[in-house]
């Protein structure tokens, strides 16, 4: 069986796990850099789709910043499932659960497995607590590349949700912390292409 055929496998087999709503990775089998989220918002459950919504095309605007083709990158989540609460009659995301977590990451080590990248970008806390440490902070990890429980190295960098949440409130260090995800991207982008 091929990586691309066991990669079609999993992604069927974690749909009928978590549902046919589930947000599975996408990108190519041999990808060197795996770009890795917290969890699908409702524009990825609506297109089925990692990465599609406003944090989607940002993450893409700044990839291209970085020099780096979304195409060449394999981008998944830990959670594969929108995680929600009710408010006001409508539903809002909401950070996973530990349970959530748990279950996103049995999926996801298999998912990595088959990909095989060389070096993972951890957009937020909740991806780089799960593979790094569970005390890691941004303040003091942020940029660095540490070891990740999968034995691959990861630097763990902003969400960029985190940066439009800045940016709407009218926070001024939105272009910095802009440059410091650009400058991680490519950090990561350099190490994938000289490692191995």
């Amino acid at each position: 069986m091929s990586d691309r055929e066991a990669w079609e496998r999993l992604r069927r087999s974690s749909a009928g796990r978590f549902g046919e709503d589930s947000i599975f990775g996408e990108g190519e089998p041999g990808a060197r850099l795996a770009v890795i989220g917290e969890a699908p918002g409702r524009r990825e459950v609506e297109l089925s789709r990692p990465f599609v919504g406003r944090a989607g095309r940002l993450l893409d605007e700044l990839l291209e910043e970085a020099g780096i083709d979304r195409s060449k990158v394999y981008v998944t989540n830990v959670v594969k499932v929108r995680p929600t609460r009710e408010s006001g009659g409508r539903l809002k995301n909401r950070p996973p659960c530990a349970g959530e977590i748990r279950e996103g990451l049995e999926v996801l080590e298999e998912e990595l497995r088959l990909i095989g990248p060389r070096v993972l970008v951890l957009l937020g806390s909740t991806p780089a607590k799960a593979l790094i440490d569970r005390s890691f902070t941004m303040r003091e990890g942020r940029g660095r590349m540490l070891d990740s429980r999968l034995g691959l190295p990861a630097i763990a960098t902003y969400h960029p949700a985190y940066l439009l949440r800045v940016r709407g409130a009218g926070g001024g260090d939105y272009d910095r912390l802009r440059q410091q995800v650009v400058e991680d991207l490519r950090t990561a982008w350099e190490r994938a292409q000289s490692s191995g």
